[in-house]
């Protein structure tokens, strides 16, 4: 992800989700947890991220930013958004190790399609990016183990399509702190890949590679 296509995403795609998507609960609209969201700010998380990994005592490793881009010609147009920590020391059910951490993950609204492509919506970008994740585990020696935060603001379709769809195991609310500092509360919100668990879902997209 560079810092234009995160400003590109800011000023042509975000409108879009925050003009025709709502929190869960809060409207009518159709749901989506990542409204009122600022890629420009998250990427800069990263490199503040990037930052304190320097700082002694700290377990954690440098994130990364990427972005999957539709490329016509010299043209690209951002249609998934990530930010991850490939190497994050958190707690999953009382065992403490560097895991995959999936930290922001959007993609792009039919609307972008519609008015900027002009081209039917890719599917499958979402999935593609957890996958994503997980290959940049696996790129630095790991197993692959994932971890993702749900955004309660997503509603009920986010908890199932990360459940039922990806196959992933939610947290028990009695888990305990996922990291030290930061992430203290509401592990129920979290979701989890064991290390062959994110083999096996990264493998569905190894004919694409």
């Amino acid at each position: 992800m560079t810092k234009a296509l995160a400003m590109q995403w800011h000023e042509n795609v975000q409108p879009l989700v925050n003009s025709n998507y709502a929190h869960d609960g809060t409207t009518s609209k159709k749901v989506r947890a990542d409204v009122g969201w600022r890629w420009p700010t998250y990427l800069k998380f990263v490199a503040i991220h990037n930052y304190l990994t320097r700082m002694p005592g700290n377990a954690s490793e440098r994130g990364k930013a990427m972005c999957v881009v539709v490329s016509k010609g010299e043209q690209k147009f951002p249609i998934g958004m990530l930010s991850i920590v490939p190497k994050l020391h958190c707690n999953v059910e009382g065992v403490e190790r560097k895991r995959a951490f999936t930290w922001y993950l959007s993609d792009a609204p039919s609307e972008a399609y519609e008015q900027f492509l002009n081209q039917p919506v890719v599917r499958g970008v979402a999935k593609a990016l957890i996958d994503c994740t997980i290959q940049a585990a696996l790129d630095e020696g790991e197993d692959g183990e994932l971890l993702l935060h749900a955004d309660p603001k997503g509603g009920r379709k986010l908890i199932e399509f990360y459940g039922a769809s990806c196959r992933m195991r939610r947290l028990s609310p009695t888990n305990g702190c996922i990291t030290a500092v930061w992430r203290r509360g509401r592990p129920e919100e979290y979701f989890h890949f064991n290390g062959a668990d994110a083999q096996a879902f990264s493998a569905l997209y190894d004919a694409r590679r």
